[in-house]
């Protein structure tokens, strides 16, 4: 599928008011035009990421912000986790996997 029929097919399927937060796209020097003409911009409109920004100072933002990156980052471990531990019920093998992700020195910390 060519990238032209793929996005004419994607925005079909994309509700017409769903709100995602266009990121303006820079080539490397950093001076490219703004492609999010007519569009609602994460960093200007949507972004709470950072305590700067001005949707985060208010109320709570920030805080809920941070809250659900972590129950999503955690929820995303978990389902990678059981898939290794799955993909390898009868050795060790997954276990020595999730074991070398989450130390510093797996060669130490993971016979």
């Amino acid at each position: 599928m060519s990238d032209a029929d793929w996005t004419r097919e994607a925005r079909a399927r994309i509700p017409a008011d769903l709100t995602t937060g266009c990121y303006s796209d820079f080539d490397s020097t950093g001076v490219k035009d703004d492609d999010c003409a007519g569009r609602v911009t994460h960093d200007r409109v949507l972004n709470k990421d950072t305590p700067a920004s001005p949707r985060s100072k208010t109320g709570d933002n920030f805080d809920h912000a941070v809250t659900g990156a972590t129950a999503e980052i955690t929820r995303q471990w978990n389902d990678f986790k059981a898939e290794l531990l799955a993909t390898y019920p009868d050795h060790r093998r997954g276990e020595q996997m999730v074991c070398a992700l989450v130390h510093d020195d797996p060669q130490a910390s993971c016979p």
